[in-house]
């Protein structure tokens, strides 16, 4: 199985880390997240 494409579930502490190791290692990443915020501060990460 070749996934290309990963769905992050929480954009908080824990999730952006999360997109940010699968993206480093060069993966699409979308983080989903109920909380604005948290979105715009996972962009900043």
């Amino acid at each position: 199985m070749n996934f290309k494409n990963v769905t992050v579930a929480g954009g908080g502490v824990l999730g952006s880390q999360i997109a940010y190791q699968i993206s480093f290692k060069g993966f699409n990443v979308t983080v989903y997240d109920i909380n604005q915020d948290a979105i715009e501060a996972a962009k900043r990460s």
